[in-house]
C-alpha cells in the first residue's frame, strides 16, 4: 500500500456538450424509488420497493404500471428478448414477464433476492442475496442456481454492474465497499469504498458502469459518486451536494435520496431514481460521454503512514488564503460509525492525529473546514 495519499480539490468545467440533469419522470401516479432497467426499445422500468409495483416508462416519458401486487419489488433486469425479470424480495422469487407485463415464469430462490443483472454471456440472471451475503447465478433454463461468491467481505450486497471484459462489480449496501469478481480467475478484488461523511442513511444503493467508470448512489449524501475501477479507492463526487430537486449542469444539480442508477448502452446517459416518496427519475445526459476533468490542483493534503498504528500524520499545504483550521472525523467503514472527532485543529504543516483506542480495521478519514472537504480510506493495523 502507498505510504501516503494525495487528496485533490477538483474543479469541474463545462465542456462544449455539457453534462445536464433533467427530471425525466415527475408523476404523482408513478412512484419509482428503487431499481431501474432498460430494454432494447429505450423503455425504462422502475420498481417501487414497498409499493410492490414496477412501472414502465416509454422514451417519451409516459408511465404505466407494468407489474403490481408484489411483496417488495427490488432488482430489475432485461434479457436479450426484452423479457423483464423482477427480484420479488419479500416473496423469495425472481419473476419473469414479457414486454407487456404478462407473467411467464416464477423462479423460487432461497432467502431475499435483491440486486439483479443479466449474465454477461447468456440470459441467465445474476442476483444478490442479502442474508447469506451472496452473489448467485440463476439458470433460466431449469431454475438451478450456482453460488458465485458467498460471505465476507460482501456485506448485504445489492448493486451489480458488468465491465466490458465480463468482470462483475458488486456494491455492498452496508459499508459501501465495491468489489470486482474477475471473469477469468473468479477471485474477489477490492475496488473502492464510497464515502458517507454525513452518516445519515449511509447506504450504497445501486451501481452502474459507463465508459470505463462506475457510478454509485448513496441515499443520505444526496450524491452520485464516480469510481475509477482501474485504481484502488479512486472516488470522486460526480454530481449532487445537498437535498434538492434542481436540474441543470451536473455541477449545480441537486438530488433527493438518489437510489437506482443505470446507463444506456452507449454510456452517454444515466438514469437515477430517488427514494424521496415522490418517485422522481432524473436523467443525466452528455453527448461526449460521462466524464469530468481536473483543471486545477490547489490543495495538497497528505496522510501517512498508511497502514497506520498509533498515529497518522496529516500534512496540508495550499496556495489559497483559506483557514488552516480543520474539523477531523474518523468513521469505521464496516459499520459507518463515527469513532473519532476533533474540531478546529490547526494542521498547517503537519499534525499527528492520535489513534489511541482505535481498533484495527478500515476507516474513512474526513477533513473539512467549510471551504474544503476531503476524505480518504486508511488502514489501522496495530501489531
Amino acid at each position: 500500500m502507498k505510504n501516503f495519499y494525495m487528496l485533490l480539490l477538483v474543479i469541474f468545467t463545462i465542456s462544449a456538450n455539457s453534462q445536464t440533469v433533467t427530471t425525466y419522470l415527475d408523476s404523482p401516479d408513478a412512484i419509482v424509488d428503487d431499481a431501474l432497467a432498460l430494454d432494447s426499445q429505450g423503455n425504462l422500468y422502475g420498481s417501487t420497493f414497498y409499493g410492490g409495483v414496477v412501472y414502465k416508462i416509454t422514451p417519451d416519458g409516459n408511465s404505466t404500471p407494468f407489474v403490481t401486487g408484489l411483496v417488495y419489488a427490488n432488482g430489475l433486469a432485461v434479457d436479450s428478448e426484452d423479457n423483464v425479470f423482477v427480484a420479488a424480495y419479500g416473496e423469495g422469487s425472481i419473476n419473469k414477464y414479457d414486454s407487456d407485463g404478462n407473467l411467464l415464469q416464477v423462479f423460487p430462490v432461497q432467502g431475499y433476492p435483491s440486486g439483479l443483472i443479466k449474465a454477461y454471456k447468456s440470459d441467465n440472471m445474476i442476483y444478490t442475496e442479502v442474508v447469506t451475503h451472496s452473489v448467485i447465478e440463476l439458470s433460466v433454463t431449469d431454475g438451478s442456481v450456482r453460488v458465485l461468491y458467498e460471505g465476507a467481505p460482501l456485506n448485504t450486497p445489492v448493486g451489480l454492474a458488468y465491465g466490458p471484459n465480463g468482470d462483475l462489480y458488486i456494491g455492498n449496501y452496508l459499508g459501501r465497499a465495491i468489489y470486482r469478481l474477475t471473469a477469468k480467475v473468479g477471485e474477489l478484488e477490492y475496488v473502492a469504498t464510497v464515502p458517507a461523511p454525513n452518516n445519515y442513511v449511509p447506504y450504497l444503493s445501486f451501481i452502474a458502469y459507463a465508459q470505463g467508470f462506475l457510478y454509485g448512489t448513496v441515499y443520505g449524501e444526496h450524491k452520485i459518486y464516480k469510481i475509477d475501477p482501474r485504481r484502488v479507492d479512486d472516488v470522486e463526487i460526480y454530481s449532487g451536494s445537498t437535498f434538492g430537486y434542481m436540474d441543470g449542469n451536473i455541477t449545480e444539480a441537486t438530488f433527493a435520496f438518489p437510489s437506482g442508477i443505470i446507463s444506456n448502452s452507449s454510456g452517454n446517459t444515466l438514469y437515477v431514481s430517488e427514494y424521496d416518496g415522490l418517485g422522481h427519475v432524473r436523467k443525466i445526459t452528455n453527448g461526449n460521454g460521462l466524464t469530468s476533468r481536473v483543471v486545477e490542483n490547489t490543495v495538497d493534503i497528505r496522510t501517512f503512514p498508511n497502514p497506520a498504528s498509533d498515529y497518522i500524520n496529516i500534512m496540508y499545504n495550499t496556495n489559497k488564503k483559506d483557514s488552516h483550521f480543520f474539523n477531523i472525523k474518523l468513521y469505521n467503514i464496516s459499520h459507518g460509525n463515527l469513532v473519532l472527532e476533533q474540531d478546529q485543529v490547526n494542521i498547517y504543516g503537519k499534525y499527528a492525529l492520535s489513534l489511541l483506542g482505535i481498533k484495527n480495521g478500515l476507516y474513512e478519514l474526513v477533513i473539512s473546514n467549510g471551504e474544503i472537504s476531503e476524505s480518504k480510506t486508511i488502514l489501522v493495523n496495530k501489531k
